[in-house]
């Protein structure tokens, strides 16, 4: 993972509950632009499950996934897919 000023946004869903972080996610990725990468932190079970669903039916990817277990946070890098 780089550093949190690598990204060109940072969403921190840290005690949202499924379907909130996926919610959170839809509404501020739109402003996302090609080539920028998004780091969504999320400590719901659920939310790789639900970002792999919204990139695959949107115009995103998920380019690395890390977690941490001390906290169990995971990250995840998004980007748009090229068209």
């Amino acid at each position: 993972m780089k550093k949190m000023s690598d990204y060109s946004l940072v969403i921190d869903t840290t005690g949202l509950r499924c379907p909130l972080p996926v919610l959170k996610v839809r509404k501020s990725l739109p402003n996302l632009k090609k080539k920028d990468v998004a780091l969504i932190i999320a400590d719901d079970p659920l939310a790789e499950i639900d970002l792999r669903h919204f990139c695959s039916i949107k115009s995103y990817e998920i380019k690395n996934i890390s977690s941490n277990k001390s906290d169990k946070k995971q990250c995840f890098e998004i980007m748009c897919k090229d068209k």
